[in-house]
């Protein structure tokens, strides 16, 4: 399994939605009102590989690549989403996903001297997209889309696996989400108190 690893400098990356494919799909915020892109400075992807557990060290990306990992999310993410309406994804999403993952992914090496970790990489992108495709795959052929959820709170509709026992949860996350949907119900019953 793919560790991440924690740093508090890159917080504004979520790695809650239950999945890895999701948590790339998540690096696109606010989809429902606002939508904020953040792999759209540079190294910010590398940031993510890294961070998701997917490299165990930054690697250098052109412009160019970083814009091909962008639109492979979109792909993951139209796929996912259609999937959860209940309506047709889009053939050429399906196809980039399923290229994608058949793309070799990074090797595990130890060192001689040292015994540290170092990852093999032929193509460092198309390793890294590789694994999200992957997860991407096993995620929706795994045919319980009743766990597969888009947050109830409008300016977000981040998309998740709910993990609950009840598998009843409505929003991404009960502390972000959750919480101000109860503060806005919250003061909306008490303006009608007035």
């Amino acid at each position: 399994m793919v560790q991440r690893k924690s740093c508090a400098k890159y917080s504004r990356f979520r790695f809650d939605a239950g999945s890895l494919a999701l948590n790339f799909v998540a690096t696109v915020r606010h989809r429902g009102s606002e939508p904020k892109d953040l792999l759209s400075k540079p190294a910010a992807l590398s940031q993510w590989f890294e961070l998701s557990g997917i490299t165990g060290a930054p690697v250098s990306l052109s412009a160019e690549e970083e814009e091909h990992a962008r639109f492979f999310r979109e792909a993951v993410y139209r796929t996912v989403r259609s999937y959860i309406l209940n309506q047709m994804p889009l053939p050429q999403d399906i196809a980039l996903v399923n290229t994608t993952a058949r793309h070799s992914i990074a090797v595990p090496q130890l060192t001689a001297g040292s015994l540290c970790l170092e990852w093999e990489m032929s193509d460092p992108l198309e390793n890294c997209l590789s694994v999200i495709a992957r997860d991407a795959i096993i995620l929706i052929g795994n045919k319980d889309k009743s766990r597969l959820k888009i947050c109830d709170c409008d300016s977000c509709r981040m998309i998740f696996v709910d993990l609950s026992l009840s598998n009843r949860r409505r929003w991404c996350s009960m502390s972000i989400c959750g919480n101000r949907q109860k503060v806005a119900m919250y003061r909306q019953r008490k303006n009608l108190a007035e």
